[in-house]
């Protein structure tokens, strides 16, 4: 079996989980001997990245939309593509449909309606436009990460005969569990679908708690003009140190406007911290309505006051973290790659 990836970055080029989900694919195919390339965008002269093949066009990212004619040259030596949502998922599926070569869509992230939120009614109707238009295509398969997800893809217009729910997995053995202290913990980007504004307005209603939050992005400069004495920014940080910071903090909040999974849950998760957040994944702790200020702000309250509740959660987080598995992950992928296939040949 020979796949042709496309995504728009690929590592060491990372703007998001979503290049970690396409660098665990890439890796554990070729673990399973399956032939392997990687069509994105970066500096041409890498051509291999811990020795999964690349090839790289020189243009920024959201030039991928471009990319049509490259996509269709490497297609032809590939039994299959796999393409993922953004910028690379439209010329893909139109070289797929040249070249008559089967193609897959996983979906990293999908925010619907809720672009009017972040962009506001003219750019956010722009972009909830643009996304519908990328994926809802006639892929053999589009690929959710979780069950919400896939019901979000539906709403939109894609067919449910064509999704399926794969679960990502996570290398829980990294992560451990100290002595618990009482701040509030987030970790990503730092962009307006995360929701960090509302989580600023919880700090100035709880100014005797801290909260750390990990991560850059392009609201960083006006989310620190508005923050509190009690929130810490502390940037990209180390593996070691972020597997630190998780270890010791009671609670994590991920107060996202849209997600369709969200890896830092997880790793949270594998921590043994307490959750807070909006995202409806399967986890102990509290889970609030976007932009309510209010109930995040009792929520957290309440975990602090009551640190054995919060870590008792954490321990069941814990064997929550452990069903997720980056083997049984890859093994549901090349099983919906061999069907496709098969019935491409029927």
């Amino acid at each position: 079996m020979k796949i042709l990836i496309t995504h728009e970055l690929f590592p060491p080029d990372v703007h998001g989980g979503g290049e970690k989900v396409v660098y665990e694919i890439a890796k554990r195919l070729i673990d399973k001997g399956i032939e392997v390339q990687v069509l994105t965008t970066g500096d041409p002269k890498i051509k291999q990245y811990e020795n999964i093949p690349t090839v790289r066009l020189p243009i920024n990212r959201y030039l991928m939309n471009l990319a049509f004619p490259w996509i269709l040259k490497y297609a032809k030596n590939a039994d299959l593509i796999q393409t993922n949502n953004y910028n690379a998922c439209y010329p893909s599926y139109i070289a797929a449909k040249m070249s008559k070569k089967p193609i897959v869509c996983l979906i990293h992230g999908m925010y619907g309606n809720n672009w009017l939120r972040m962009r506001g009614p003219i750019f956010g109707t722009v972009s909830r436009m643009i996304e519908k238009f990328q994926i809802c295509h006639e892929y053999e398969k589009v690929i959710f990460l979780s069950n919400f997800a896939k019901n979000a893809g539906i709403e939109i217009g894609i067919k449910r005969e064509l999704t399926e729910v794969v679960r990502p997995g996570i290398e829980f053995k990294k992560y451990r569990v100290k002595a618990k202290e009482g701040y509030v913990l987030f970790v990503g980007r730092l962009a307006k679908q995360k929701g960090l504004e509302c989580l600023l307005k919880v700090a100035e209603e709880l100014p005797n708690i801290e909260f750390k939050l990990v991560g850059k992005g392009e609201e960083e400069n006006k989310l620190k003009s508005i923050a509190p004495k009690n929130v810490s920014f502390l940037g990209f940080v180390k593996e070691d140190k972020l597997i630190d910071l998780y270890s010791k903090a009671l609670i994590f909040c991920l107060p996202s406007i849209a997600e369709t999974f969200g890896f830092v849950l997880l790793e949270a998760m594998a921590s043994g911290c307490a959750i807070v957040s909006t995202v409806p994944l399967d986890f102990e702790g509290i889970r609030i309505g976007t932009g309510e200020v209010r109930q995040f702000t009792k929520a957290i309250k309440y975990l602090i006051e009551n640190p054995r509740i919060a870590e008792k959660m954490g321990k069941k987080n814990r064997e929550i973290a452990k069903k997720y598995v980056w083997d049984d992950f890859i093994k549901k992928i090349i099983s919906i790659y061999q069907n496709v296939l098969e019935m491409k040949r029927i």
